[in-house]
């Protein structure tokens, strides 16, 4: 039994959480009702008032807040107030940063300027449908449908668990979800972790602004994804695999189900695969909202029916992790390139997501080697021509480098040697004309919204960060990231105020 589980059912039977049913789920699931209470009250997905006839979201974060954001939540907050049965909300991050300002209607994406039209004609909303016609990427080493999972078959075959492994570390495959931990450091420490159960976790859960490169993975290469996690399963010994996505990626988690299903038609799931004697289960579980969640210790406490806090570490997820079990836990992009890289033995793409004052906003696969300024290239130069000022290079969490790192190459080693990170490879182009403390400011308000609260360091200290910027009292930022830095849980608070003490010391006086 999983509450949170129960919980969408409830709200999926109902429209939201009533009182008498949580009564009744409490003495059901013998859970006391203060505990189901808290745990409902957590997740911003779960309702406990009754449901309008449509909600409408629009973000408010960098990507879209770049893009006329403000202007437009103005506007679709003034449109749906005049509406009966009509909620607007403001959220956070909607992983739609190529869509920017990114809005939603029921969950359906939908361009800010046609929301009007939408909600006067609902049932003309967009089918929220997977692509039918999914682009061909670089990493995919199958031509067709008919001859995926080569891989996955021939490590069925040969069983060479020790070579898989060894092929894993020397491609340098690092986790593409902002850690940049070595993935065949990570397998074999699982696979040599004691316990009789094992899992195998996809984190699907990207929310952080300007990253989006996940969202397009599972929907257009999902099978990658899967074959990743079950030659991972495969390696450590698991039996079990749960891809975490979400809720806001309808598309995508569909996406995921269809190719799951698939995958169980062809015996490539189940009791025994293909007649190998070897079993392992997938099934996808839909995430109830929060950042905080894409921490992988604050995303088992929720597959474990919790409130998503994070752990303190040690121990690791790699000997206890979900029920306490040895887990193995990667992100999207990691488990995609595993099946491109066990076959050829190299890792020579990257994926990225490009946005802010860039003409074309979206992701690409780029090879080794490539440059910000060919990624700027890729989207067609910089927005309105204007000149580049700083970019972040890999999400909301690194820090800002300046224009003069135009020719770098956008990998681990030469962006830690300049003073930032490749993080989960989200850039976030920022054009002459803009205010770095500004910019620097959204950021950081992102993270004083997404904070847990479960430590003090983080949920105070980020709120007094917003302040501290509001009113020009910067001196005190160094020593208060320091504080957050040593104290926080995890890596929320180590490392929101990156960006505005990076834009301080690039930009003294934001301009």
């Amino acid at each position: 039994m999983n509450l949170i589980e129960e919980l969408y059912a409830l709200q999926k039977e109902h429209g939201f959480l009533r009182d008498p049913d949580l009564r009744a789920l409490s003495k059901r699931v013998r859970v006391p009702l203060y505990e189901i209470e808290g745990v409902a009250s957590f997740y911003p997905h779960f309702r406990r008032t009754p449901a309008p006839r449509h909600v409408v979201t629009g973000c408010r974060d960098l990507s879209c807040w770049m893009n006329e954001g403000k202007l437009t939540l103005a506007k679709l907050r003034n449109l749906c107030s005049g509406k009966e049965d009509v909620e607007f909300h403001e959220v956070s991050c909607l992983g739609r940063c190529d869509a920017a300002p990114a809005c939603t209607i029921d969950d359906v994406p939908i361009a800010a300027g046609d929301v009007a039209r939408y909600l006067e004609e609902p049932e003309s909303l967009p089918k929220n449908e997977p692509t039918r016609t999914p682009r061909r990427w670089p990493i995919d080493p199958y031509q067709d449908q008919a001859h995926r999972y080569g891989v996955l078959l021939e490590y069925l075959k040969t069983r060479d668990i020790d070579g898989l492994i060894e092929k894993l570390k020397g491609s340098g495959l690092s986790g593409m979800g902002g850690a940049g931990f070595p993935t065949g450091v990570k397998w074999d420490f699982v696979r040599k972790a004691k316990g009789g159960k094992k899992y195998v976790i996809c984190n699907a859960d990207e929310s952080e602004p300007g990253t989006f490169k996940d969202r397009v993975i599972k929907e257009e290469v999902g099978h990658l994804v899967l074959e990743g996690m079950m030659l991972g399963a495969l390696a450590v010994g698991a039996d079990e695999g749960i891809v975490y996505i979400r809720h806001e990626y309808v598309k995508e988690a569909e996406a995921i189900r269809r190719g799951i299903q698939r995958a169980y038609a062809e015996n490539l799931l189940g009791d025994n695969v293909l007649g190998s004697g070897w079993r392992f289960d997938l099934r996808v579980f839909i995430s109830p909202g929060g950042y905080i969640l894409g921490e992988e210790t604050a995303l088992l406490e929720a597959l474990e029916g919790k409130r998503g806090e994070p752990r303190n570490k040690p121990p690791y997820p790699g000997t206890h992790g979900l029920h306490g079990c040895p887990t193995l836990i990667n992100n999207v992009e990691t488990l995609a390139m595993v099946p491109y890289v066990l076959r050829t033995g190299t890792q020579d793409y990257k994926f990225f997501s490009i946005s802010g004052d860039v003409e074309v906003p979206g992701v690409h696969c780029a090879p080794a080697g490539t440059t910000l300024n060919q990624l700027i290239e890729k989207c067609g130069g910089m927005k309105d021509g204007v000149a580049l000022k700083a970019f972040l290079p890999g999400g909301a969490s690194t820090r800002f480098l300046g224009a003069e790192h135009a020719d770098i190459v956008m990998d681990w080693q030469s962006l830690k040697d300049a003073g930032s990170s490749l993080g989960s490879g989200a850039v976030v182009v920022i054009g002459e004309g803009r205010n770095m403390h500004h910019v620097a400011r959204n950021l950081t308000e992102f993270f004083r919204n997404e904070s847990c609260g479960k430590c003090v360091p983080c949920r105070i200290g980020t709120e007094k960060a917003v302040t501290m910027i509001d009113r020009k009292e910067m001196e005190r930022m160094p020593d208060l990231h320091e504080t957050l830095l040593e104290t926080s849980i995890c890596g929320l608070g180590q490392a929101a105020l990156n960006p505005i003490l990076s834009a301080l010391e690039l930009f003294p006086h934001g301009k």
